[in-house]
């Protein structure tokens, strides 16, 4: 079977079984709170005391709203921790699982959808603290909120993309984890994380010519409940369908040399 067969049962066969995907990536979060008290809640519990101490901090700082900045952070640091997971983890997806992926009969992409969807999985824990902060500040949800569950597909898939990319590039060149891992630390100081774009007045360059920008406003802006432009969706909607076909032709034409790789 040639290399383009191969790597097109490959994906539809991880497309297949992503409800094993979502399983492993479940196992995978459970068990590193095996045999604990809180289990997984202290993913929750880790994320709120970051962004309580940033929202004391920097709200003073900043001059803004306390209430106001705690929700800001609470729907930003969420979506800054899934989005830079794909640079930090992604790069060993292959190489920190070549042991299953010899053992079992199963597509080799199986392995960057159970990583994606571990990182939603956090996500979801994380972003709990958005709504118990706004119970807390008596903020009524409404409906507009929900367009952030498409708004996340859209991150996911760029992400998976973007990870099949450098999970790919990261067997081969191992360097490449521990420079993504800097990038990251970079890229959060250049992302609108703890800032706001009305903020900077000057070098606003900054964030305009920044893709992650846009990602975390798509998902950010229903969370806040505030309106996102159509042309942020149809970028980043774009954006995501390209990065996805940059990570699977990557796949594909590295699919013979990636197992001598690992």
């Amino acid at each position: 079977m040639g290399t383009t067969a191969v790597a097109f049962r490959d994906l539809g066969g991880s497309l297949a079984r992503l409800p094993l995907a979502f399983w492993l990536a479940w196992d995978d979060i459970h068990g590193k709170y095996r045999r604990t008290v809180l289990g997984p809640l202290w993913i929750t519990i880790g994320q709120a005391a970051v962004i309580c101490g940033f929202a004391v901090v920097f709200s003073g700082l900043f001059g803004a709203d306390p209430a106001t900045y705690l929700l800001y952070l609470a729907a930003g640091f969420p979506i800054w921790a899934m989005i830079s997971q794909y640079f930090v983890d992604m790069p060993a997806a292959f190489v920190n699982t070549r042991g299953m992926i010899e053992s079992y009969e199963l597509p080799w992409l199986l392995q960057i959808w159970r990583r994606a969807l571990g990182y939603v999985l956090i996500f979801v824990h994380h972003i709990a603290i958005l709504f118990v902060a706004m119970l807390i500040l008596g903020v009524q949800p409404t409906p507009n909120m929900l367009l952030a569950v498409p708004a996340l597909f859209i991150v996911t898939l760029a992400g998976v993309g973007f990870g099949l990319t450098v999970a790919v590039l990261g067997a081969r060149f191992r360097d490449l984890q521990h420079a993504l891992g800097v990038a990251a630390s970079f890229l959060m100081l250049f992302s609108p994380v703890l800032w706001r774009t009305e903020q900077l007045l000057t070098n606003q360059w900054v964030y305009q010519f920044n893709p992650l920008y846009y990602f975390l406003r798509l998902l950010r802006d229903p969370l806040l409940q505030l309106s996102t432009p159509v042309e942020i969706w149809i970028g980043a909607g774009a954006g995501a369908v390209a990065l996805f076909v940059l990570g699977f032709v990557t796949f594909w034409v590295s699919r013979r040399n990636l197992y001598h790789w690992m």
